[in-house]
């Protein structure tokens, strides 16, 4: 006796085809894997497949389908986390990826010279640069050979680029209104390093929710950690020393600086939060060990990999894209 097989049979390649707004030949040249299929509309006929049910696969690689993703460094959690959002959106879109570090330590964090060379030898589909740039001869080079690129979180205001970026203004101004929804009205701000975007947006954020609620951002509650564990330790001790009375909260603008802040505070016989309480910015792993744990404003690392990427590959990227952060609250606030 027969059994039938449950399962619908999948849908002829015209269904398809249809549903995507494309030809039937274009569905074969998608599922077989050919490179005259641009990115976009490969990623367009990938997401129907998958609505009708067709098994998730990646495709063959083909001329014209690796990315390349330039970071400044590969030993922070940040730069793991994006990688994991680019790799995820990467298999998705049927790309491959090769990563390259930045060995030169300029200011603005940019490719040596000797990495166009090796670009040059492959066809590259676009360009990812994570919290790094290029230069104008760099980026004239890319362009004049039709390679497309995109930053995420830029360390610099001045580039052409698309760029994605977390939401540093708002997660700032939420950190902030945090603290003064807990009746906090002394609330000082260790920066990041001055001129970097995320820096000048996350102070921003501070200053936006203090005068929304009618509080005076005091100057002397403002010090520059540079986003770094010791700049912050050493900035808060000035900042202490300083002050006739210290603040009642600290909002840090990296989880690295708020363990600064915890060190500095309790050099100055602070405790957190019982006399003061602080907030960092990133939700870096430190954060939930902290003692207290950390309160702090999540950066949606892998999605900014994975919007990124995605943007890379589009037709007509936006200039600028967004990804939402969350406050997630812990120990280390309590009420003033």
């Amino acid at each position: 006796m027969a059994v039938e097989d449950p399962r619908p049979p999948l849908p002829k390649l015209a269904v398809i085809a249809r549903a995507a707004g494309v030809s039937v030949a274009t569905v074969s040249k998608t599922l077989n894997g050919r490179s005259d299929v641009s990115a976009h509309t490969r990623r367009l006929i990938t997401e129907v497949l998958e609505r009708h049910g067709y098994p998730r696969h990646r495709p063959k690689p083909v001329k014209g389908s690796m990315v390349d993703v330039m970071l400044q460094g590969l030993g922070s959690a940040y730069a793991l986390a994006i990688l994991e959002g680019v790799e995820d959106a990467a298999w998705r879109l049927g790309v491959d990826v090769v990563v390259s570090a930045v060995v030169n330590r300029t200011r603005h964090g940019q490719p040596p010279p000797a990495w166009l060379d090796r670009i040059s030898v492959r066809d590259t589909a676009g360009v990812l640069f994570v919290r790094t740039s290029p230069t104008a001869t760099q980026r004239m080079w890319l362009t004049d050979r039709g390679i497309p690129a995109v930053i995420v979180e830029p360390r610099r205001n001045d580039q052409p680029l698309p760029v994605v970026v977390a939401t540093n203004r708002a997660g700032a101004r939420a950190a902030t209104e945090h603290l003064i929804g807990l009746s906090h009205e002394r609330i000082a701000i260790v920066t990041g390093r001055p001129g970097v975007p995320a820096a000048v947006e996350r102070r921003a954020g501070y200053r936006q929710a203090m005068t929304a609620a009618g509080l005076k951002a005091d100057p002397r509650w403002e010090v520059c950690g540079y986003f770094q564990m010791d700049g912050a330790l050493q900035a808060t001790r000035a900042l202490l020393d300083a002050l006739p009375e210290p603040p009642t909260a600290v909002f840090a603008c990296s989880d690295a600086m708020a363990l600064g802040v915890y060190q500095a505070l309790g050099e100055h016989g602070l405790r957190v939060p019982d006399d003061v309480s602080v907030v960092g910015f990133d939700d870096s792993l430190a954060a939930e060990y902290a003692t207290p744990a950390l309160t702090t404003v999540r950066q949606p690392w892998p999605e900014l990999g994975r919007t990124a990427l995605t943007a890379l590959l589009a037709d007509r990227p936006r200039a600028r894209t967004e990804v939402p952060t969350v406050l997630v609250v812990r120990s280390s606030t309590a009420p003033a």
